[in-house]
C-alpha cells in the first residue's frame, strides 16, 4: 500500500508538471536555422521578455546592432533587428527590420520592415496577417494591422528622427513592442 501511494505520489507531481503551461525559458535551436522562424511561438508572442532580456517600448539605430549581433539569424536575415509587438488593436506578431540608404536629403535611412506577421488572435492562430516589406520614411507611422503608413490614432509605430544621429524607432498609441536582446537558444 505504501508502495502504490509512493507510485501515485509520483505520477501525481508527473502531471501536474505536465499541466503547468509553458511560460518561460530556452528554445533547444540545435536544429533551428534561423531564431527569428522560433518566434512564432505564441507564449513567446505573448510576452517574449519570460525568456529573454528585451528591450520595451523603443530602441534606437546604434542599439539594433547589439541585438542583431545576439540573435541567431539566418545569412540573408543578418544584421536585421527583430522586433515582438502587440498592436493598438490587440493583435500580436512580430517583424524583422533594418535601415538603408539615405532616404531624404538630411540623410536619414528609411526604415525597412520585413516578414511581417500578426495574429488578430494568437492563441489560435486566427487572423494572420504578413507583409513582405513596408518602407517607412522619418517621421512616418505604420499601422500594423494593415501594412500601411498612416496619420493618426491607428498606428502601431513611429520612425522618430530627429537627426540623422538620434535615430529611433517606437511603439505609439497603446501598441507594445519588444527588441530580444539575447538568444533564446540553448548554448
Amino acid at each position: 500500500m505504501i508502495r502504490f501511494a509512493s507510485n501515485l505520489a509520483a505520477l501525481s507531481a508527473s502531471f501536474l508538471l505536465f499541466a503547468q503551461p509553458a511560460v518561460s525559458g530556452t528554445f533547444d535551436c540545435s536544429v533551428v536555422y534561423d531564431e527569428y522562424d522560433s518566434f512564432m511561438n505564441k507564449n513567446y508572442l505573448i510576452k517574449p521578455d519570460a525568456y529573454v532580456r528585451t528591450l520595451q517600448g523603443k530602441i534606437s539605430q546604434a542599439e539594433t546592432g547589439n541585438q542583431a549581433n545576439a540573435l541567431l539569424l539566418s545569412p540573408h536575415r543578418l544584421g536585421m533587428g527583430a522586433a515582438v509587438v502587440q498592436t493598438n488593436k490587440n493583435a500580436y506578431g512580430k517583424f524583422l527590420f533594418s535601415w538603408s540608404g539615405r532616404g531624404d536629403l538630411r540623410g536619414t535611412p528609411l526604415l525597412i520592415l520585413r516578414d511581417v506577421t500578426t495574429f488578430k488572435n494568437v492563441q489560435d492562430g486566427n487572423g494572420r496577417r504578413a507583409y513582405r516589406e513596408i518602407r517607412v520614411s522619418a517621421s512616418q507611422m505604420v499601422d500594423l494591422d494593415t501594412g500601411r503608413a498612416t496619420q493618426g490614432e491607428g498606428a502601431d509605430i513611429r520612425y522618430n528622427a530627429s537627426d540623422p544621429k538620434q535615430i529611433v524607432l517606437e511603439a505609439i498609441n497603446g501598441a507594445k513592442i519588444s527588441f530580444p536582446m539575447e538568444t533564446a537558444c540553448r548554448q
